[in-house]
């Protein structure tokens, strides 16, 4: 009579902790699906913080630069004002007349200014 119920706890114990552990292995799996079709890969996880921290990309030519300040003409037509600072990321000589893609804030702060193909 006594071994019945250990019997039992054991077989409830062992029932519930297959039940705890059946979430991440499935969460597990169903990420590395996803992995492999192309959708919740780290480039889209990147764009959802980025856009979520209200950082967007813009292409456009620069017109001229002010100070600190470039003078961009986006492929909509519109001007835009960038600042750039000492963080700005930059490839080489950022010059008026260059096509360029800019990472920015939602203040127009760039925070990488890098000569487009």
């Amino acid at each position: 009579m006594v071994a019945i119920p250990k019997v039992s706890g054991i077989l409830s114990c062992g029932f519930l902790l297959c039940l705890g552990l059946s979430d991440p292995t499935s969460a597990t799996d169903t990420m590395k699906a996803s992995q492999f079709e192309g959708n919740g890969g780290e480039a889209d996880q990147q764009e959802m913080t980025s856009q979520k921290q209200g950082i967007h990309v813009m292409q456009g030519d620069v017109l001229r630069i002010e100070g600190a300040n470039y003078v961009v003409k986006g492929l909509d037509g519109k001007e835009v004002r960038l600042h750039a600072d000492n963080t700005t990321v930059r490839t080489g000589n950022v010059k008026p007349g260059d096509r360029i893609e800019a990472k920015i804030t939602g203040q127009n702060h760039a925070l990488s200014l890098l000569t487009a193909p």
